[in-house]
């Protein structure tokens, strides 16, 4: 009552009641992020198994002869890189010897390279055959009572766990030789288009080569 008889009497004196008290609203806590799980990368996880598969090799062949394996496979990525970086400046600068001599490098490097992934494919095939000998053998003890089983399985898991990391590793080494393949056949192409006459001599001369090698290989 109080309240409106100060109200109605401010009123009549052509005043205005006050503005009732401005109340701040309670501040709200900073909004919070759902955490999100950190997941590792693709890469992380190839590289992890190739680190496996590396050990599985020295394991297999030897530790020099897969010293020498991942050598090769870095001198491969190092080409790769050596072209990239070569193609991408400007086309005056191309000069034929210097071209010429990267692309047999190119050539002798993807060489060397296939040879060693072809050993690399020969170990996958050395643990398959163990694998299929290891169920025979389980096959073979289960007549006898089974007692070898438990042992047989867990040496059966090691050769699949081993198995699929060098497929990992196999598969890696595969597509770095083939962009490599494909940057040495861009440079080819480079040498043909901006080397003038020498280069043009250059290529038709190295595909006809090609062309004989294959020709031999398919009688």
């Amino acid at each position: 009552m109080l309240v409106i008889v100060v109200a109605v009497c401010l009123l009549a004196a052509g005043g205005k009641p006050p503005p009732p008290p401005a109340v701040r609203p309670a501040p709200r806590p900073p909004a919070q992020r759902p955490s999100t799980p950190v997941r590792a990368s693709h890469s992380t996880a190839t590289d992890h198994q190739i680190a496996r598969a590396r050990v599985v090799f020295q394991q297999r062949i030897g530790a020099a002869r897969e010293a020498e394996q991942e050598r090769i496979r870095q001198r491969v990525l190092d080409q790769e890189r050596r072209i990239a970086e070569r193609l991408s400046r400007a086309q005056r600068e191309y000069d034929f010897e210097e071209l010429r001599s990267l692309h047999r490098s190119s050539r002798e490097t993807a060489d060397l390279a296939y040879t060693v992934m072809k050993s690399a494919f020969a170990t996958k095939k050395e643990l398959s055959a163990a694998i299929s000998r290891t169920h025979r053998a389980i096959d073979a003890d289960r007549a006898r009572g089974g007692r070898q089983i438990p042992t047989l399985r867990r040496t059966l898991d090691v050769l699949h766990d081993d198995r699929k990391v060098l497929q990992t590793y196999c598969q890696r080494y595969e597509a770095d030789l083939d962009r490599l393949n494909k940057r040495t056949g861009g440079l080819r192409d480079a040498i043909a288009a901006n080397c003038g006459s020498k280069g043009r001599a250059w290529y038709q001369a190295l595909m006809a080569r090609t062309a004989a090698r294959r020709d031999g290989r398919s009688q």
